[in-house]
């Protein structure tokens, strides 16, 4: 889920570090401050090997019965790869490296012979630099620790799950921000592996106070797991016994999918529930239909499982991103469904199977897909849509058209000839054209919420060179907010009043596109008036 620009919430950042011997503890990031612990001995150089392991459990859902669990009895033991492994005395770091790609590990340290040391695995890698918090402690690193006798050179640390069989033990569940890690960073080494790549630094916030409320995440209401774009952060369910996402692979990647976009490529969604069925606004299917699809391209099954608790039991819900059930469960197919957006991107990567030869002849590499989003869909001077990604990969080198157009029929989206969807009547019919000055009273369906296709109007027009003011009132609560080739220039929407305006300096040679949003839950029909004008 993307988070919604309706919600808001930055928290200072402080680390912790505690020493709790061979347990799941926070743990500070390089305090190297002399603490008067340890012996009076000699000073003995040591080296120490091992290897960093943790309990990975799958997220299983099965399209045809409609249910999956977290199967614990097919769970395996994962390398920590490239993570961050450090000998520490107190909360003195001492000497730090990392794990290679099967979580081996050599790290030497000097340290007294009669002083107390502990070797930490963190929930941390350097490149890409990926670090898993607790965000109701602090935000401190996750962290794995065990004493270690100095002079020792061989010791492995292995993260456990911790399930009993009916819950999670608090002091062995050790293996989830790992498995956080883990799943972030296959999904970067991914793209990593085809392209060039650097990412920023991403900070992941779990905790096993986290959640399905809203409120302060510092005590864990955090919602659901999502990525907040305001703190370009990530946060991740974990209550026992309520919903617990870490090892919900697809649910990971796809926050970080989410993570990507703001960061590399560029997202113009705004967010909100969303559900199977539903008729979106075209900007939030493409968002999550792309954070489904890519998920399923970047991890090794097609699976999409979410799991969690409900009347005591863990269950799931979740579908498959290679082929729809029967009874189909894409109701509204088309550029306003996230699930026919899913399937139509990643059809555009898989191979494809027997049953798909009529409509699918497509098998893109990743790195084709990244140079789209990283280009076209970036620098679109529409907003991040279905037609906006089709245009740009259109006009990739090698890229097949008619083979797209064959396999996005399928799908029930036109034949894309502009980012503004023309080819699909109704994606195209989203934008209106407009001259300035510009008056109008277009008419809004409530009844949906905000991010429903019913609620939103798109405008497209050229700048004057001049101050442009743009204005919109109702009777209920609307919002206005405009783009220059995917940056904001004005936006107004204060929450309650129906009427907004805001003004911008605009530039003759630039194209804007303005989003007209109701936010009315009533069932009806309701007029809004909007001018655009020039001074």
């Amino acid at each position: 889920m993307y988070v919604s620009r309706k919600s808001a919430g930055f928290q200072a950042r402080t680390v912790l570090a505690l020493a709790l011997g061979l347990a799941l503890v926070a743990c500070s990031g390089d305090d190297k401050s002399p603490d008067g612990d340890g012996g009076t001995g000699e000073d003995i150089t040591t080296t120490v090997s091992g290897k960093v392991t943790f309990d990975f459990v799958p997220a299983t859902y099965s399209p045809t019965t409609r249910s999956g669990t977290l199967a614990f009895n097919q769970s395996t033991e994962k390398p920590v790869r490239k993570g961050v492994v450090q000998v520490r005395k107190g909360t003195t770091l001492i000497a730090e490296t990392t794990t290679d790609e099967q979580g081996n590990f050599s790290l030497t340290y000097t340290a007294e012979a009669d002083s107390s040391v502990t070797l930490y695995a963190l929930a941390k890698t350097l490149t890409p630099a990926i670090q898993v918090e607790d965000n109701t402690n602090g935000n401190a690193i996750w962290a794995l620790g065990t004493p270690l006798t100095v002079g020792t050179t061989s010791k492995n640390i292995h993260a456990t799950h911790g399930w009993t069989g009916r819950s999670f033990n608090t002091s062995q569940r050790s293996a989830a921000p790992f498995a956080i890690l883990d799943s972030m960073y296959t999904a970067s080494r991914a793209f990593m592996d085809v392209r060039p790549v650097t990412f920023p630094a991403l900070k992941v916030n779990w905790s096993p106070n986290n959640v399905p409320q809203s409120g302060s995440t510092a005590s864990g209401n955090i919602g659901t797991s999502h990525y907040n774009s305001r703190e370009n952060e990530i946060y991740v369910l974990g209550k026992d016994g309520v919903d617990t996402d870490e090892f919900d692979d697809h649910v990971i990647v796809h926050e970080w999918g989410h993570f990507f976009e703001s960061n590399l490529s560029r997202s113009d969604s705004i967010g909100g529930s969303h559900a199977s069925g539903d008729v979106l606004d075209p900007r939030v299917s493409f968002g999550e239909g792309y954070g489904n699809g890519l998920s399923a391209i970047l991890l090794p099954s097609s699976i999409y499982a979410d799991t969690s608790w409900g009347g005591g039991a863990l269950g799931a819900f979740g579908f498959d991103m290679e082929s729809a059930p029967t009874p189909n469960d894409d109701t509204s197919p088309g550029v306003f469904s996230e699930l026919s957006v899913m399937r139509f991107l990643y059809d555009l990567y898989d191979a494809p199977t027997v049953g798909e030869a009529a409509y699918d002849q497509v098998n893109l590499d990743l790195g084709i897909i990244y140079d789209v989003l990283v280009g076209p869909q970036k620098t679109t001077p529409a907003f991040t849509t279905v037609g906006s990604f089709i245009h740009g990969l259109k006009a990739q080198l090698g890229v097949d058209n008619a083979a797209v157009d064959r396999l996005a029929a399928h799908y029930n989206i036109g034949s894309i000839r502009s980012p503004f969807g023309e080819g699909d009547s109704a994606l195209a019919a989203m934008y209106t054209n407009v001259t300035v000055p510009y008056n109008a009273t277009p008419v809004l369906t409530g009844g949906d919420i905000y991010n429903k296709q019913v609620q939103n109007r798109y405008y497209v027009f050229s700048g004057t060179g001049r101050t442009i003011t743009v204005k919109a009132s109702s009777n209920y609560d609307v919002g206005i907010e405009a783009l220059g080739n995917g940056t904001q220039v004005g936006a107004a929407d204060d929450f309650v009043s129906g009427a907004e305006t805001f003004s911008f300096a605009s530039r003759a040679d630039m194209q804007y596109v303005l989003v007209l949003t109701g936010y009315t839950e009533q069932a009806k029909s309701y007029m809004a008036t909007l001018s655009i004008t020039s001074q």
